[in-house]
């Protein structure tokens, strides 16, 4: 379940229909005899693809063979858990038809699979909103404890619950973990859990506590946010943390401008000042991929809508690169104009429209072949662009003359003016395409344009230099750079002869402008990302260093999420729950955690159902040909053929606030294949305030490999090094410790031998 807590209150905003009420009276709920099926035993259901958003549509491939099916059927229904590898690579063998599958792998990331069908007529079941866990089952090996508590003791410690209660076989551990205190005690062999296990696990999962957290969460989210100090955090709102809802953070090559989420979810591209180019960003592994060089000056990025291709306007010299998404090679450099650059799409990608300020036309690209279609004179001045298929229209905001001009997507000309006022911003469309939102912060008022007449519908005042906009189903959110609060307008009243009103809502302490300035055009940020349910938003206040979470129907935000100290300047939402790939089988990808057997809990809302399934994870190999690494051929140690040896002195201080380069040699043992730098993870901690900084190592040559990394605080820090791959997660590998001293303490800097 999505939940968000904020200083003890916690949020989950699916619906009543996730209430902890009916959980525990609900009959329904339970579980359902299973089956655990090849993939060839399976005459029954059609076999699923992989996901559409998961893959590259630029190169379609066979379905992915399943590595493993587990099926149940209840109150009607068949249901069908599998999971499948990311890519072909994954799968084992050769590719193509008759390819024998590779198990799922613990530490890899596969695709978490459920496929509904009508029970009896074999129909998909669509619509579904369903939620998803996987729990690794307690066995003679006495997992159970680690398995629901997150497999660290401090998890227990965390949640208010002593340690010894999940040892001892306590009440709440075995209501939470679905498993008697007799067996928790005794060391039970593994055992498929009841319909009130099942109950009690899903039960326990919902509640969002960090004691019963499963080992795979097919429900969440994460909050990105792109800061004022050259990195992004990665948040996550919905487990209640003793210390921290800080996931990682990502330090950049230098400042970010802009950033956009691709809509596979596994890449974040950002813009960075400083001739530092276009920074991939790893959302699953929470670093930087890589840095593809661009033109000047960086800012607006943008990615097509087919996903194939990602589109960097560069301000500092006229140019617009085009990048492949796949690979990040920079397709081609489109000579557009000079000054800053906005780019909008039509007809689903086919055409890109692309502003230049110090220009006077508007430059028109195809989507596919990247070849010129022609240039719309518009007049000198345009800061911004929005398009909308439904209306066949352009809209371009020229903030100097005060007018947005309208123009024909088919005939690719001018087809009106609308005359507004000077200091016209930000320009967007509603989601169906039937209004456009002019931004005018000089004003303070917003002009809403009518798509298919061209003329304005309405004109909102009384804002307070509303600089951005953003949509849900039923309202359009408006920030307010000169107060602390966003107003909200009710989008089903647009279509009316008077104007909506606006609900004002309070949001911060102070108002967005009272955070100092950064360079660049205002309406790169985006500080308004609607939650993934649709019924709110999450406002960030850059002003107050915080997030808040507003949920419709409020006056007031209902809670704050801390930034740790950051300034928030734009905010966007990776969503990993899981949804409808196509009819009637719901999907995401997810990690894996420790091998062994796992229970598969799902809960679905139409009927209210929870059904619990099986898979089965493998050992993580240590190298190729070493085998897995509880067997034989790792010797029963994962880790002893990796060697981490920092290059840096043990004393070694650095000074807050200042860039250093720490250098270490990593290297594989007789018979294993070199390391190289997408091999290794590099995690420094501070402790004891939880902050985390994961970095990119870069190859140097000859094993050696450095990360940049610039603490932000005096402080103990710890420096760790991992290779997943072989066996080595984070952890398994000695720390080094790290001092910092404050800035201008006399700290040395560097560490390089």
């Amino acid at each position: 379940m999505r939940r968000i807590s904020m200083g003890g209150t916690s949020m989950g905003s699916r619906g009543l229909w996730l209430s902890l009420a009916w959980l525990g009276a609900s009959t329904a709920l339970g579980c359902g005899r299973r089956e655990a099926l090849p993939a060839s035993q399976d005459p029954g259901a059609e076999p699923p693809a992989q996901p559409a958003q998961l893959a590259q549509p630029a190169q379609p491939e066979e379905p992915a063979a399943p590595l493993q099916e587990s099926r149940v059927e209840r109150d009607g229904l068949s249901i069908a858990f599998a999971l499948r590898p990311l890519d072909r690579d994954q799968q084992g063998g050769e590719s193509g038809l008759g390819a024998a599958p590779a198990a799922a792998v613990a530490g890899s990331d596969v695709v978490a699979e459920f496929t509904i069908t009508d029970a009896s007529t074999g129909a998909p079941v669509r619509g579904l909103t369903p939620l998803g866990w996987m729990s690794r089952r307690a066995g003679a090996d006495g997992a159970a404890a680690a398995s629901f508590s997150g497999g660290a003791p401090e998890a227990s410690l965390a949640s208010g619950a002593p340690a010894a209660s999940l040892a001892s076989g306590a009440p709440e551990a075995s209501l939470a973990s679905g498993v008697s205190a007799a067996s928790l005690a005794s060391g039970a062999v593994d055992a498929a859990p009841d319909e009130a296990a099942c109950r009690g696990k899903i039960r326990s999962f919902m509640a969002g506590l960090l004691s019963v957290r499963p080992e795979v969460d097919m429900n969440a989210y994460l909050l990105w946010t792109l800061n004022q100090d050259n990195t992004l955090s990665a948040i996550n709102p919905q487990v209640a943390l003793a210390r921290t809802q800080l996931r990682s953070v990502v330090s950049l090559a230098g400042p970010g401008v802009s950033f956009v989420l691709h809509p596979d979810r596994e890449s974040l591209y950002v813009t960075l000042r400083g001739g530092r180019g276009l920074a991939v960003v790893d959302t699953r592994r929470g670093l930087v991929r890589t840095n593809v060089p661009v033109g000047q000056d960086p800012s607006r990025v943008v990615i097509a809508p087919d996903g194939r291709t990602v589109w960097v306007g560069n301000d500092g010299d006229g140019t617009v690169s085009v990048i492949d998404a796949r690979s990040t090679d920079v397709l081609k450099t489109l000579p557009v104009g000079p000054g800053h650059h906005e780019i909008a799409f039509t007809g689903g990608g086919r055409a890109a429209w692309i502003t230049s300020q110090q220009g006077d036309s508007v430059a028109v690209v195809d989507g596919e072949t990247l070849e010129p279609l022609g240039e719309i004179a518009v007049g000198e001045g345009v800061v911004s662009i929005a398009a909308s298929d439904e209306a066949g229209v352009v809209h371009a905001a020229n903030a100097a003359r005060g007018e947005v001009v309208v123009l024909d997507a088919a005939r690719r000309v001018v087809a009106g003016r609308v005359a507004l006022k000077p200091g016209l911003g930000a320009l967007q469309f509603d989601p169906r395409g039937r209004f456009s939102f002019a931004l005018n912060p000089t004003a303070n008022e917003v002009a809403v344009l009518d798509g298919a007449t061209g003329a304005v519908a309405h004109t909102l005042t009384g804002l307070a230099a509303p600089d951005a906009v953003t949509f849900t189903g039923a309202f359009a959110y408006i920030r307010n750079r000169g107060a602390a609060r966003v107003s909200l307008v009710d989008r089903a009243a647009l279509g009316g002869a008077a104007a909506p009103p606006l609900v004002n809502i309070a949001v911060g302490q102070g108002p967005p402008l009272a955070a100092p300035a950064r360079p660049g055009p205002a309406a790169l940020a985006t500080p308004i990302a609607p939650l993934p349910e649709g019924n709110g938003a999450l406002v960030a206040s850059p002003a107050d260093k915080a997030l808040y979470v507003y949920v419709e129907g409020m006056m007031a935000p209902i809670g704050t999420l801390p930034s740790y100290g950051r300034e928030p300047r734009s905010l966007l939402v990776e969503d990993r729950s899981l949804k409808e790939v196509r009819p009637g089988v719901y999907a995401t990808t997810v990690r894996l955690g420790e091998g062994g057997r796992y229970d598969v809990e799902l809960l679905l809302d139409r009927p209210r159902t929870g059904v619990c399934l099986e898979a089965t994870v493998a050992p993580a190999r240590c190298a190729p040909g070493d085998g897995e690494a509880d067997g034989s051929g790792c010797g029963g140690d994962p880790v002893k053929d990796i060697a981490i040896a920092p290059l840096f002195e043990p004393d070694l201080r650095l000074a807050a606030g200042e860039p250093a380069t720490l250098r270490f040699r990593a290297t594989a043992g007789e018979g294993g294949p070199p390391l190289d730098a997408e091999d290794i993870e590099v995690m420094v901690v501070r402790f004891p305030t939880g902050y985390r900084f994961r970095g990119a190592p870069q190859a140097e040559g000859d094993g050696t490999f450095s990360v940049a990394f610039t603490p932000p605080a005096p402080g103990q820090y710890r420096f760790l090094a991992a290779v997943p791959g072989r066996g080595a997660p984070v952890g398994a590998l000695p720390s080094v410790p790290l001092r910092v001293s404050p800035r201008g303490a006399g700290a040395h800097v560097g560490g390089a031998r």
